[in-house]
């Protein structure tokens, strides 16, 4: 998909919600690790080069796209800071979610212990397969590492919530869709799965009113 087809696209969904589009701020993912704050200056626009937004801004709407990686959203409801995350494997590992929250303690004074974390749909490890070569970047978290019937698969949603816990977040406060979108073919795109010509992506957006 064009990326002048991807933002009318975009507008059109938020305008069937009601939602004026120069409220409503976009990732411009690269699966990386950054992330940036933003604020009602930035509405309308998509911030280039980063996987990661953070806001305090009422009325702003931050969104991402995935088609298999993850998306995280971050809420603390004591502070009314919001925050979501792009996490495919590369962006996971290069230190997205220790990126966001950081993002969100230093900018805001958030403290992660009172974070809520929910975790989007995303290609499990029931399907994501990787290459015996690319295992080896996944040596710190071997626990969540498969072998099945001579092929490699990683549990990415497993590595997600180590990598929460481990930087303070509470685990009664994350919540799990546990649903992989490679298996759901009917509610979800799927890149691995189909391997669109044209880009095909859910959206996930979060803001606070």
């Amino acid at each position: 998909m064009h990326r002048h087809l991807e933002k009318e696209n975009r507008e059109k969904y938020f305008k069937t919600l009601g939602v004026d589009s120069g409220r409503v701020v976009t990732a411009d993912l690269i699966h990386g690790a950054n992330v940036v704050g933003v604020s009602g200056q930035e509405g309308g626009i998509m911030v280039t080069k980063t996987d990661g937004l953070v806001t305090d801004t009422r009325g702003l709407l931050l969104t991402a796209t995935a088609a298999d990686c993850f998306l995280l959203y971050f809420y603390d409801p004591l502070k009314n800071v919001v925050g979501i995350a792009h996490a495919g494997w590369r962006g996971l590992l290069a230190g997205i979610v220790e990126n966001t929250i950081a993002g969100l303690t230093q900018s805001f004074g958030v403290a992660p212990q009172d974070l809520l974390v929910s975790i989007s749909p995303g290609i499990r490890g029931c399907h994501f397969e990787i290459s015996p070569a690319d295992k080896e970047k996944f040596k710190e978290y071997s626990q969540f590492v498969l072998e099945r019937s001579g092929k490699v698969f990683v549990d990415l949603p497993g590595i997600l919530r180590i990598k929460l816990l481990d930087k303070g977040i509470s685990a009664k406060h994350i919540e799990d869709s546990e649903i992989c979108t490679h298996c759901h073919e009917k509610e979800y795109f799927s890149y691995r799965r189909d391997k669109p010509k044209d880009v095909q992506v859910q959206i996930g957006y979060i803001g606070l009113i």
